[in-house]
C-alpha cells in the first residue's frame, strides 16, 4: 500500500524559508527550489560524551540519499518551530504509577507554554478506552491533569500485544499464542489522526511506554510475517508524516520470558525415583530459550520503531524512568530541521532511505528514509 507525504512537509518548508531567509541569502541562493522539492526532517546529534553538537550547519551536515550526496538547502534550530508532543502511557497493574510520574516530568521540562501543545493517552488494558474527546492541551498543568485522570488498566487498542500462554496440567503442557493481525481501530490511529489536525508548520514527536514482550516476533510464518509487517507499517507512516517515536520499556525479562525461573512450585520428579517428568522438564526449557530470543527479538522491533523514525529507544530499571526522561528532553531540545532537495532520479522509488552525518557527532538522531508522494 502506497503513503503520501502529509501537505504540512511543504508547509513547514515555506514556514521556514519566509522566517530565516534574508534578502541577501534569497538573491544568491542557486536555482531556488519549490516546497514540493524538498524534504525537512528534525535531526539530533551529540558528542561522544551524549552533549549536544553546538553550531550545526549546511556546512557541518551531509544526507545521503541512497548512493548519493543530496543538495542542502538549510540547517536551522528546531526550537524556532512549535513542537506537537504525543504521550502514549501503556496501561499496566504494575508500572503505571511511575509511568505517570515520568510523563508528568517530561511534559513540564519540554513544552512550552504557548508555543507547543500535547495530547495524553493510554494504550492496552483490561478495561476499553472511554474518552471520546482527545484533545490538544497547551498549558503544561493541563497536561499533568490529564496524565493524573489516566486509569491503568484502561486504554486504547493496541497493534502490539503478542503473548505465549502455556498451560500444564501433571507432565502435559499446551502453549497458546495470540496476536494482532495488524488492521482495526488502533492507539496507532488516534497518533495519526492528531497530528493530521494541526495545520500549522510544527515538529512532531511521540514518547510511547512499551512492551518488549507485546512486540515479539511470535511463533510461524504466518504470525512472524504479519508482525512484521505491522511493525513496517508504522515506521513507514511515522516517516511520511515526519514523527519521531521515543520508547521507554517498561517489562523486564524474568518476569515474562521464563516462568520457571520465577516460580518455585515448578518441580520435576527424576526418573530415576520413579518420575516420569523428563518430556515436561524439556518442553519448558526449550520454550524458555525460546521466550529468551522472543523478548530480544521484540526489545529489537521496539528499537527499530525509535531507531528509524528519528527517535531513540531507552531501556531503564530507574525509579519513574528518570534517566530515559532526561534523555529524551535532552534530545527534543538539541534538534535541528534539515532542509535538503530530494532526489531527481526518475528510478528512485517512492521511500528513500537516507543516512545523516554531522561533523563532530558521535551519534546521530534522524528519520532512515523520506517518503515522496505520488505525483512528485
Amino acid at each position: 500500500m502506497k503513503r503520501t507525504a502529509p501537505a504540512v512537509t511543504f508547509l513547514l518548508t515555506a514556514f521556514l524559508f519566509a522566517q530565516f531567509a534574508s534578502p541577501q541569502e534569497k538573491q544568491s541562493a542557486p536555482d531556488p527550489l519549490p516546497p514540493s522539492a524538498t524534504a525537512i526532517i528534525s535531526v539530533s546529534a551529540m558528542d561522544a560524551h551524549g552533549a549536544p553538537v553546538q553550531n550545526v550547519s549546511k556546512e557541518t551536515v551531509t544526507v545521503l540519499d541512497g548512493k548519493e550526496s543530496a543538495r542542502m538547502i538549510d540547517v536551522r534550530k528546531a526550537s524556532d518551530v512549535p513542537l506537537d508532543l504525543g504521550i502514549v502511557l501503556l496501561a499496566s497493574k504494575k508500572n503505571f504509577d511511575q509511568e505517570q510520574a515520568a510523563a508528568i516530568d517530561l511534559a513540564l521540562r519540554v513544552l512550552r507554554p504557548g508555543a507547543d501543545r500535547a495530547f495524553v493517552i493510554a494504550a492496552g488494558g483490561d478495561k476499553s478506552w472511554s474518552n471520546p474527546n482527545i484533545t490538544w492541551i497547551t498549558d503544561p498543568s493541563a497536561v499533568v491533569a490529564s496524565v493524573h485522570g489516566l486509569e491503568k488498566n484502561k486504554g486504547l487498542p493496541d497493534l502490539f500485544n503478542f503473548q505465549l500462554s502455556t498451560a500444564a496440567a501433571g507432565v502435559g503442557r499446551k502453549s497458546i499464542q495470540t496476536y494482532n493481525a495488524g488492521s482495526g481501530f488502533s492507539v496507532y490511529s488516534v497518533i495519526w489522526a492528531m497530528m493530521k489536525t494541526d495545520p500549522r508548520p510544527v515538529r512532531r514527536a511521540v514518547v510511547i511506554f512499551r512492551s518488549a514482550v507485546a512486540h515479539s516476533p511470535g511463533y510461524g510464518a504466518q504470525v512472524t510475517h504479519a508482525i512484521e509487517d505491522t511493525h513496517n507499517n508504522v515506521i513507514l507512516t511515522a516517516q511520511s508524516m515526519g514523527i519521531s517515536f521515543y520508547t521507554i520499556g517498561v517489562d523486564d525479562q524474568l518476569s515474562t520470558s521464563d516462568t520457571t525461573r520465577s516460580r518455585v512450585d515448578t518441580t520435576y520428579m527424576p526418573t530415576h525415583g520413579g518420575g516420569d517428568d523428563g518430556g515436561a522438564r524439556k518442553y519448558d526449557q526449550e520454550l524458555a530459550r525460546s521466550n529468551d530470543l522472543q523478548y530480544s527479538a521484540g526489545r529489537q522491533n521496539v528499537d527499530r520503531i525509535a531507531n528509524e523514525t528519528g527517535g531513540r529507544s531507552y531501556w531503564t530499571t530507574k525509579k519513574n524512568f528518570q534517566d530515559a526522561v532526561g534523555g529524551i528532553a535532552n534530545d527534543i531540545e538539541s534538534q535541528y530541521l534539515v532542509i535538503f532537495a530530494k532526489s531527481t532520479s526518475a528510478t528512485a522509488p517512492p521511500v528513500h532511505p537516507i543516512k545523516v552525518e554531522v561533523t563532530g557527532a558521535a551519534h546521530v538522531l534522524a528519520p532512515r528514509a523520506y517518503v515522496v508522494a505520488a505525483g512528485q
